[in-house]
C-alpha cells in the first residue's frame, strides 16, 4: 500500500489531526493501493466531486477490493 501523507495532516486541507478531528483512509487507487489520510468533512468533499484527482479508481473497484480481502 503507497500512503500520500501520514495521519498527522489531511492532504485536502492540510490541517493537523486534532482531538475530535481524527483522519481517515480514504482510498485514491485501490489497484495499485494507494491511499490517504483526510478529515471527514474533506472526505465527503472529495466524494462530493470538488477533488476529482483524489479518485483514480472505476466502479465496482472498492467491492472487487473488499472481497478480494475477505478471501
Amino acid at each position: 500500500m503507497m500512503k500520500m501523507n501520514s495521519r498527522e495532516k489531511c492532504i485536502v486541507c492540510f490541517k493537523e489531526a486534532t482531538d475530535g478531528y481524527e483522519l481517515i483512509k480514504h482510498h485514491i487507487q485501490y489497484f495499485p493501493e494507494v491511499v490517504c489520510y483526510v478529515h471527514y468533512k474533506c472526505h465527503e468533499e472529495i466524494h462530493a466531486g470538488k477533488r476529482p484527482e483524489l479518485i483514480q479508481y472505476q466502479e465496482g473497484d472498492s467491492r472487487k477490493f473488499h472481497n478480494d480481502k475477505k478471501e
